[in-house]
């Protein structure tokens, strides 16, 4: 199909409550080519989320790969995380950020650390190189390129402690520490708040961290583990008193 210059100028938007909606411009009308038109769009929004959809399994890879788990439960537990957190809402930003997990079995709860990197050392951390050409009349060889300085954060959760056969409060606990991440610094809440609507972005502006957290968790989706996790963390603080 031969695509016009104006192709794409058409499109069909799902509304919230379902409905579809064709958007298009008064020049539209009556044109001849409409379907054209309409199938170039759809091929380009599938063409995207199937590109979308590689870049997030590459990344996860990337990250299961490097992390490091010691255990098969929290492993298939972070796997399923991984795959739904980057299904989310939140999924949009997470590109901006690479996560890490630790597995490093002791009797306290988990730990996090936010580490922001150049977009250079992440390249290094995936094993790619940025090279930048010598301008025109200069000599010599390539040279790493440096891309904004804090472009990218490490996260990394430490997983300190977790609940033998109990796949829901594992997976709450990975929620819940991914969560805090971004929630405990400012560029973390500032992705967040891209993607929330005008009337959240007021809400979560007025919650402390751990409103923020469990608000977070039943956005994502993560509210049964919420709650197994509450339950996990119960029984914890009961058996020490």
């Amino acid at each position: 199909m031969e695509r016009k210059d104006c192709f794409g100028s058409i499109q069909e938007i799902i509304l919230e409550n379902g409905l579809t909606v064709t958007n298009a411009k008064p020049e539209c009308r009556g044109c001849e080519e409409v379907r054209d038109c309409l199938r170039y769009a759809k091929q380009a929004i599938e063409e995207k989320r199937e590109g979308d959809e590689l870049k997030k399994q590459n990344m996860i890879a990337q990250i299961i790969d490097i992390s490091q788990i010691i255990s098969n439960e929290i492993g298939s537990c972070l796997l399923e995380f991984l795959n739904r957190i980057y299904s989310s809402p939140l999924g949009s930003v997470l590109f901006r950020n690479f996560l890490l997990f630790y597995e490093i079995p002791k009797d306290i709860l988990s730990l996090t650390l936010n580490i922001p990197i150049s977009s250079s050392t992440l390249n290094l951390i995936r094993g790619e190189e940025v090279k930048v050409e010598h301008p025109a009349g200069q000599t010599g060889v390539h040279q790493r390129k440096v891309l904004g300085e804090g472009e990218f954060s490490l996260r990394i959760v430490l997983i300190q402690r977790s609940f033998p056969n109990n796949r829901k409060a594992n997976m709450g606990l990975i929620a819940h520490e991914v969560a805090r991440l971004f929630s405990s610094d400012r560029d973390g809440i500032l992705q967040i708040l891209q993607t929330l609507k005008d009337p959240e972005i007021s809400l979560f502006k007025k919650m402390d961290d751990e409103q923020r957290i469990a608000w977070l968790m039943k956005k994502w989706g993560f509210l049964e583990e919420l709650e197994a996790l509450r339950k996990e963390i119960s029984l914890l603080e009961g058996k020490r008193r």
